[in-house]
């Protein structure tokens, strides 16, 4: 197994985050939410399926269903960004800013350009010459990858503070016509579906000095960020080979020597299970092969449930879940792992550390 992994040589902190859900328009209700089991999943009030009945979808709470998925997509990375302190948005003391931009992977009504289009809108709202744009159009996947690519900027001096902003919504008929055509829309006449969601989360990173430099607080620290390939993508009419979750065991496995460095094991699981079989058995694969790196190889979170699937949004939305689950003592420890899979074939793991969590009683 090939797999890439990335170990920030400093201590590299979570000091902001942010979100805007179909559950909770900051992360604080958002996460509120999720643990309660809440479910923003409803009945579309136009659009319906091929066999004619209401399409299901988690809707963001303020902004109507006719918007151009092109405006739900810059106004939900726009109120989001505005969410995170002031230095991730404004020239504080000439402090560098790498922004990334998570997008979801090209799509049938997609706008083309659409990650490019958002950069423009941010940078009109919040641009300065201090202010660098990166895009990472890699679907679920996306956000970690862009956690790795953060870290590394700012370990090589490239950059005082990174951003890591993720925004996806699939409210657009033509999407939505294109995921009941292949099977891909949960409905009644498909179980095999997931029901598509519409949601931003962001991310500040910096080095711990900085951070208490600028007076900000310490939310967790980001340890690793591992990365393989899936050969076996899903098949949109089926396919003979089955995955057997080779991708995701390797970025697991590629986060070995973080967990061998101080023994701590992975205590909480993150993920983007949305219903689909495909990835519940990639998982179940995985899991053999690296279960020996986590405290709780079995229990995992997956949002999607109340949510929806939130595709490019998953990594800093995750970020925002973990975060509330160690601050308010209901994780089951202090290392959190985040993963996602995208369409295309990208797997990436991410470890996350909080201060020191005591367990639940029912650990």
């Amino acid at each position: 197994m090939v797999f890439a992994a990335y170990f920030p040589r400093t201590p590299i902190w979570l000091a902001g985050l942010a979100a805007r859900t179909p559950v909770g328009l900051r992360p604080e209700s958002a996460a509120a939410a999720v643990r309660a089991g809440i479910s923003g999943i409803s009945e579309h009030p136009f659009f319906v399926d091929r066999i004619g009945e209401p399409m299901r979808l988690a809707r963001d709470a303020i902004m109507g269903p006719d918007m151009p998925l092109g405006e739900r997509m810059k106004e939900l990375l726009l109120s989001t960004l505005l969410q995170l302190p002031q230095a991730a948005t404004q020239s504080a003391n000439d402090l560098r800013t790498l922004l990334i931009i998570c997008a979801p992977e090209p799509r049938p009504g997609l706008p083309d350009g659409v990650a490019e289009m958002l950069g423009r809108a941010v940078m009109g709202r919040f641009g300065s010459a201090d202010m660098r744009v990166q895009y990472l159009a890699h679907g679920h996947a996306a956000g970690m990858l862009a956690f790795g690519v953060a870290a590394k900027a700012i370990d090589e001096g490239k950059t005082d503070l990174a951003v890591v902003a993720g925004v996806d919504s699939y409210h657009e008929y033509e999407t939505l016509e294109w995921m009941d055509e292949t099977g891909q829309l949960k409905s009644e006449a498909n179980r095999d579906g997931f029901f598509p969601g519409e949601a931003a989360g962001a991310c500040l990173l910096a080095r711990r000095n900085l951070i208490s430099e600028l007076g900000l607080a310490l939310l967790g620290r980001l340890t690793a960020v591992s990365a393989a390939p899936e050969r076996i993508t899903i098949k949109r009419h089926g396919g003979e080979e089955i995955c057997v979750g080779e991708g995701l065991s390797s970025a697991f496995l590629g986060l070995g020597p973080a967990i061998d460095s101080d023994r701590r094991k992975i205590t909480d699981t993150y993920c983007d299970l949305n219903g689909q079989r495909y990835r519940s058995e990639e998982l179940v694969y995985s899991i053999l092969r690296v279960q020996h790196l986590s405290d709780q190889a079995t229990h995992f979170l997956h949002p999607a449930d109340c949510w929806g699937d939130v595709g490019a949004a998953s990594g800093p939305l995750f970020a925002a879940l973990a975060h509330a689950a160690a601050s308010k003592r209901y994780s089951h420890g202090s290392r959190a792992a985040l993963w996602a899979g995208s369409e295309g074939g990208q797997r990436a793991v991410m470890l996350l550390d909080f201060p020191s969590t005591p367990p639940r009683k029912d650990a």
